[in-house]
């Protein structure tokens, strides 16, 4: 069969035609499906951008809801997953929020907010050796960005790596420099020694804070940390001329003027700075600590109990609250906040201690007993332990175990007053009155200003009829303590010894002037005083 020229033409133009016609046609099909991803991709990126704009005002729950619709559809998006990642750090859900961090690096290792994040999550868990890692990450992607100079910077501050802190901000060009950069490099020049180069930072300071008020305050908190109190109290007066009150300026005023001796002006700037933000934890605690130190514990427990509503969680907070519940009496208070410290910070020895004191102080003798031992296996050469120890034992009446823990404290630390003192009572209490001496001899050796145990010491002389050392421990107790009705009742029976019969009858009239006004369950003349609380280990 002989096909013609023209007709295999025809066949192969039809041919090419339905091709073309099956390719437009597939290609009119799969328009509608990439413009559906395409919106589908716009909606993901809108909703990720609407989440961080809700994770920046504080709206998590909102956040996560948008977060979630996003992951559900594309469980790999590193966006949304770092995202989600920083929610899980704000409610403290450390765990959960490494793990989607790290997710999100492994799908994009260039997302460069992931690891900022990721920092993020090991600081609030005090891992700075993680910290400075992943900043070292986030560097090498961009090594000249302000923030993560600026937070490896400040990392390197915390340890005192103050040269490392330098480098780091250098890297940062001057014109891009931001404001938070400023007093990171005022403290790294001071750590270095450098005070004339932290000085010049002065004028571009000022400059800022026309923009950024709190700038000024920062660098001022800088220099208060290095001790140049005067050029910081210089800086703060300006700026509480320029610039609106705000409780971060009365803070650091405040500390500026305690550092100097001036704690009425001190006292006067913390009470603004709480006045103005009544939920600040550091103003409280400033101003609780200025009132503790006149005596009125009352005050100052109330004003850490504020602190620790708006701070539940604080370790400090809690060993504060602690502390001052103890010397205001609070003791049951005191266990309390003590205990939540254990459970916040079950490793730390100090915890314990303070937990130990708490119970002793509540009467909670065999809980004391099993948390100091816990405290000596921590700590077997603490001689706080021991004397902690001790007094459980003597509450329990064990007396031999009183004093093998009392002289194992001096032991450890011949310069412990409060044990000698301890075992200068037991010696009493066995009738052995020349051993209670010679351990009172030594507790007023360490520390001459305790008025009890010049109380003590001189009524011992009382008994023994060494009347001139009697008057002279007995007199220095009343210079000590002149409240005391104890002291007085022993130099009424005193001088009633010397013949010495008006000396005598005020003595007697001032102790029971005294007496009226004490607690009903003072200490009667010549007792057993009330229990002394161990001291405090430094925090």
């Amino acid at each position: 069969m002989i096909v013609s020229r023209e007709s295999y033409t025809w066949k192969l133009v039809a041919r090419s035609t339905w091709r073309k016609l099956a390719v437009c046609t597939l290609a009119l099909f799969a328009v509608p499906a990439v413009l559906a991803a395409s919106r589908a991709a716009d909606e993901d990126s809108q909703k990720v951008a609407g989440a961080a704009t809700l994770i920046q005002t504080g709206k998590l729950d909102d956040a996560e809801g948008r977060l979630w619709d996003v992951l559900t559809r594309h469980p790999e998006n590193a966006e949304a997953l770092s995202l989600l990642g920083s929610v899980r750090l704000q409610q403290r859900r450390f765990a959960e929020a490494e793990t989607l961090l790290r997710r999100a690096i492994s799908l994009a290792p260039d997302l460069l907010q992931a690891y900022l994040n990721l920092a993020k999550v090991f600081h609030a868990q005090a891992e700075t050796d993680k910290e400075v890692a992943t900043l070292l990450d986030a560097a090498r992607l961009a090594p000249g960005d302000a923030e993560v100079n600026c937070s490896l910077a400040a990392v390197y501050l915390k340890e005192n790596e103050f040269q490392h802190a330098l480098d780091a901000l250098e890297r940062i060009s001057g014109g891009r420099r931001p404001d938070a950069a400023l007093p990171l490099l005022a403290a790294s020049y001071l750590g270095l020694g450098r005070v004339a180069d932290a000085r010049s930072l002065a004028p571009m300071i000022a400059a800022r804070a026309a923009k950024n008020p709190g700038l000024r305050v920062e660098f001022a908190e800088v220099l208060l940390d290095f001790n140049l109190t005067n050029d910081a109290i210089t800086i703060l007066e300006m700026a509480q001329k320029q610039q609106a009150p705000s409780a971060e300026l009365f803070f650091a005023l405040g500390r500026a003027r305690e550092r100097k001796g001036e704690l009425a002006l001190a006292q006067k700037d913390f009470r603004r700075a709480v006045d103005l933000d009544p939920h600040s934890i550091t103003a409280l605690q400033a101003l609780a600590r200025t009132l503790a130190g006149q005596g009125q514990w009352e005050k100052s427990l109330e004003l850490l109990g504020r602190a620790r509503a708006a701070a539940p969680t604080s370790p400090d907070v809690l060993r504060k609250f602690a502390a001052a519940s103890l010397h205001a009496g609070h003791t049951a208070e005191a266990v309390d906040a003590a205990q939540q410290l254990v459970k916040l910070r079950p490793d730390e020895p100090e915890a314990l201690y303070l937990l130990g004191v708490a119970q002793l102080q509540n009467a909670d003798t065999e809980e004391a007993r099993s948390t100091l031992r816990n405290f000596t296996k921590l700590r077997p050469q603490d001689p706080l332990a021991f004397l902690a120890l001790g007094m459980v034992e003597t509450s329990l009446r064990d007396f031999p175990l009183a004093r093998a823990n009392f002289e194992q404290s001096v032991k450890l630390d011949p310069n412990q007053a409060e044990a000698y003192y301890q075992l200068a009572l037991i010696f009493r209490d066995q009738g052995d009155n020349r051993g209670a001496i010679s351990q009172l001899e030594k507790a007023i050796a360490v520390d001459a200003q305790r008025a009890q145990t010049h109380a003590l010491l001189g009524t011992l002389y009382l008994l023994e009829r060494d009347y001139v050392r009697a008057q002279e421990h007995l007199t220095r107790a009343e210079e000590l303590a002149p409240n005391s009705p104890d002291t007085h009742y022993q130099l009424g029976l005193l001088f009633a010894r010397l013949n010495q019969r008006d000396h005598a009858q005020r003595e007697m009239d001032q102790f029971r002037k005294l007496k009226d006004k004490e607690h009903p369950a003072a200490t009667p003349p010549g007792g057993r005083p009330a229990m002394s609380t161990p001291p405090y280990p430094p925090s």
